[in-house]
């Protein structure tokens, strides 16, 4: 109860804004305050994303609250009842957005069965290679498995913020990138950019001096001889 009068307070201070807010979001945010869990799991992220930068305490209570059934009813509106609905969008902490968190991605794959099952066996058997840089066609197909899945569908473009730690940025770039970013051709595979242009086989021409020379020494003698029997 407590907590309804709580969020009814947030409620008086953005009055004039009521008619912006959505019927889905309303009523889900109703039956979140109702609820006890939900409701001490929801008081943290009110308080936490309202800073507009993606602080990690913001993105820690959005994962607590999709933990409970309520509170991810909530999360899955449009969240504009939410006094940090623009973070929320902005960070990419709503699991609907086009983009969105990778920490959250994988909270969400891992509550459903055919996702979470998926991502187990593409974890278990490749996240070894995906440190190394490499992913196997077998990693491939079992990532592939994932993201085909409704709930694994985001791992695709999933992001992180500059708030994050190397959690985040381990998951998507190392776990999930290895596997989903282009392949980059061998060095076999690249023609040269410079290519040799044959060299011509012809054969040399005599030096200039040296025809000469042989010219001369043909010419001199005989002109020598014929003056010597005119004489």
């Amino acid at each position: 109860m407590r907590w309804s009068l709580f969020f009814s307070s947030l409620f008086a201070v953005s009055l004039g804004q009521e008619d912006e807010y959505s019927t889905e979001c309303k009523n889900a945010l109703a039956a979140c305050e109702s609820d006890l869990e939900c409701g001490n799991r929801l008081a943290p992220l009110m308080a936490a994303c309202t800073t507009g930068t993606c602080q990690p305490q913001c993105r820690m209570a959005v994962l607590n609250v999709y933990q409970n059934r309520l509170g991810r009813a909530l999360l899955r509106s449009d969240a504009s009842c939410l006094p940090g609905r623009d973070e929320l969008k902005t960070c990419n902490f709503l699991p609907l957005g086009a983009t969105v968190h990778c920490s959250l991605v994988k909270l969400s794959c891992e509550a459903d069965l055919e996702c979470n099952s998926a991502w187990e066996a593409f974890v278990s058997e490749c996240e070894a290679e995906s440190k190394k840089g490499s992913c196997p066609a077998r990693c491939s197909s079992l990532l592939s498995a994932v993201t085909s899945s409704h709930n694994g569908a985001a791992f695709a473009s999933c992001s992180c913020t500059d708030k994050d730690d190397q959690l985040c940025e381990h998951l998507k770039d190392n776990v999930i990138g290895t596997c989903t970013k282009p392949s980059i051709p061998s060095s076999s595979s690249i023609p040269n950019s410079i290519t040799e242009v044959p060299s011509s086989r012809s054969q040399p021409e005599m030096p200039q001096d040296v025809s000469s020379s042989s010219f001369l020494s043909f010419t001199i003698p005989t002109v020598l001889l014929f003056l010597h029997r005119v004489l």
